[in-house]
């Protein structure tokens, strides 16, 4: 039996995520908000671990869908390539050709970086934090982890399968391995900075393994929003810094462990509009720093309701037309070529074809 998600909940997690990092660099841009209860770094970081801890859980739920499947780890991988490098490729290409300044402070003052050839290969495979290379784009430095992490997320699923108490277990593991990796001094260590953030994906795949009981949700759907604004409290007392990521693993673990506790949002126009930012929100975690370019450096000599207005219209068109253009046939390249498998065993024994797995890989 397919665990049941929160599916809007999970939509409105995600759509928060992108308009925090999306607030971070619109005050980074105007130099707003450099202090206070939470700067406007700590609202983007903050953003981020929210999308790693969604991220692991509906792909927990995606591994589990390939479950009939003898090939579900190739599947999975061939799935996740193409949903994640064509619009990373088309991204970095863009930044390079037009010159976008990397960074939201550079935006505002127009500081163009070129990159060497080796910085742009790295970004275009995701692997800027192997290679020691800087990002291109700011908001890249999160995508290698997400490509590492994919690594181990079939032993994760696995895991996560034995049950809630294994995944405790492995979240104190990685705990340990992540503080000794930071700690530990061994040159060239740096490199493996995905260990500082396993931890921080597992918040995910604890949830999975607590919806798994199949238990009914403790909470109404309207505290949902009240558990996400209770959990950053261990966000804002910890402090997470780019050198202490370790502070934020307590806060993914309490989103992890709030997801299950209430039940699913009613349909709603909250709800519509969330799925709808949700559904957009990679292109535009990519492209947003393209936009406030545009608007407030390219346009900075107009009137402020041109360069406003412009922002809000490309924030809308570049994700739109990106998604349309590159992302979605990434997507279902992806279902069609896992869709063309050979006629083989599935994991209990049974005979499978591709075709019987078609229509549930189309629905998707």
């Amino acid at each position: 039996m397919t665990t049941a998600l929160p599916e809007r909940n999970l939509d409105l997690l995600r759509a928060i995520a992108v308009l925090c990092v999306l607030a971070d660099h619109v005050l980074t841009v105007f130099n707003l908000d450099q202090s206070g209860v939470v700067t406007r770094w700590e609202i983007g970081r903050m953003g981020v671990l929210l999308f790693f801890v969604h991220t692991s859980l509906v792909l927990m739920s995606s591994l589990e869908r390939e479950g009939p499947r003898h090939d579900w780890v190739r599947a999975f991988y061939i799935r996740r390539g193409l949903r994640i490098y064509p619009l990373v490729i088309a991204t970095v290409l863009l930044v390079v050709a037009l010159r976008i300044p990397p960074s939201a402070e550079r935006v505002a003052t127009n500081l163009a970086v070129t990159p060497t050839l080796s910085t742009v290969a790295s970004n275009l495979t995701l692997t800027e934090n192997l290679a020691g290379k800087p990002d291109v784009l700011s908001v890249l430095w999160s995508l290698p982890l997400e490509v590492q992490m994919y690594l181990m997320l079939p032993l994760c699923f696995v895991m996560a399968r034995r049950g809630v108490t294994a995944v405790v277990g492995g979240f104190l593991l990685a705990a340990m391995v992540g503080v000794g990796a930071e700690y530990s001094g061994v040159p060239g260590v740096w490199r493996l900075n995905i260990l500082e953030f396993v931890p921080c994906f597992l918040g995910g795949i604890l949830a999975y393994a607590i919806l798994r009981k199949g238990k009914r949700p403790a909470v109404r759907s309207w505290v949902w929003p009240l558990l996400l604004i209770a959990c950053v409290p261990l966000f804002v007392l910890l402090r997470p810094a780019p050198d202490k990521p370790e502070r934020g693993w307590l806060f993914c673990l309490g989103v992890g462990c709030a997801i299950p506790l209430a039940a699913n949002l009613p349909k709603s126009i909250v709800t519509r509009v969330a799925h709808t930012v949700c559904t957009y929100s990679y292109s535009i975690y990519l492209l947003h720093l393209v936009a406030l370019w545009v608007a407030f450096t390219i346009l900075r000599p107009s009137p402020a309701v041109v360069q406003w207005g412009t922002c809000v219209a490309l924030l809308f068109a570049l994700p739109a037309v990106f998604y349309r253009v590159i992302e979605h046939p990434g997507i279902r390249l992806g279902k069609r070529l896992v869709a063309i498998a050979p006629r083989s065993s599935t994991r209990d024994g049974s005979r499978s074809t591709s075709r019987d797995s078609a229509p549930e890989l189309a629905s998707r």
